[in-house]
């Protein structure tokens, strides 16, 4: 038991377990099917409040229980450290995520909307974990990001909280004053949050950079990658309720 919630900073300890293409695949197949299930039964849920109420705290409890416990284990080895500072990306669109599940505040769905569905992505195709499953910190981290991503979704299925222009580039915008941040903080304290550093030591620990064009011209490609994610967002879903609104009149 006390293996299984083994929870050392993988790159600290100099052992990065490689998870295999199950391991990988399995939880896509999980948010695929719980994405269903909510385009399924959005009706039922809207118009049912004991429902909506339980499945939307369920969501909250889950996501905030998993968050925590990623922290208190971190906490026990390494006490005050900057492991703790929650900084990436991923990290902050969690806290925003569980105010949502918890107030259904309109204000932040913008950014978990865009930014954590970008981040739970991208954390998908090149997740950095360094444990497999025979370990805790590797269902913490693809069931805390399934219901990061879920999040979002189930607001824009089940509320109709639809992304506007306006809130688009908004939510970009408060990205960009995030990553100027984080791209100062990593610099003087040594630190990689949000993947965005000058340091070129650290390239080999990300090697998606390296397609990118390396440091720091990478950066370039992660401003216009982004941009571009955010509008394609934008527009998918606008096309998608336009459609939805000409099927309902005809």
């Amino acid at each position: 038991m006390r293996e299984f919630f083994d929870y050392r900073s993988p790159y600290r300890i100099d052992r990065f377990m490689e998870i295999t293409f199950i391991e990988r695949i399995l939880p896509i197949v999980f948010i695929i099917l719980g994405i269903y299930l909510i385009y399924k039964f959005q009706d039922q849920i809207r118009n049912n409040q004991v429902i909506e109420k339980r499945v939307r705290l369920t969501m909250g409890v889950s996501l905030t229980a998993l968050y925590l416990s990623h922290y208190a284990l971190r906490f026990a080895l390494y006490g005050f450290d900057t492991l703790l500072l929650p900084f990436q990306l991923c990290s902050i669109a969690m806290i925003l995520a569980s105010i949502l599940l918890f107030t259904k505040d309109r204000r932040v769905f913008g950014f978990v909307f865009f930014a954590g569905i970008m981040g739970t992505i991208i954390t998908l195709i090149n997740p950095v974990l360094g444990y497999n499953f025979k370990y805790y910190r590797y269902y913490q981290f693809y069931i805390a990001h399934s219901i990061l991503i879920l999040t979002p979704i189930y607001f824009l299925v089940v509320h109709h909280y639809i992304p506007d222009f306006r809130e688009t580039i908004k939510s970009f915008l408060i990205l960009q004053v995030l990553a100027i941040f984080m791209v100062i903080f990593n610099y003087y304290y040594g630190t990689d949050f949000m993947f965005l550093f000058l340091d070129p030591d650290k390239i080999d620990k990300f090697e998606m950079i390296k397609y990118l064009g390396g440091i720091p011209y990478y950066l370039i490609w992660v401003e216009i990658l982004g941009f571009g994610f955010f509008m394609g967002l934008y527009f998918l879903v606008k096309k998608l309720y336009k459609n939805k609104e000409l099927k309902e009149d005809l």
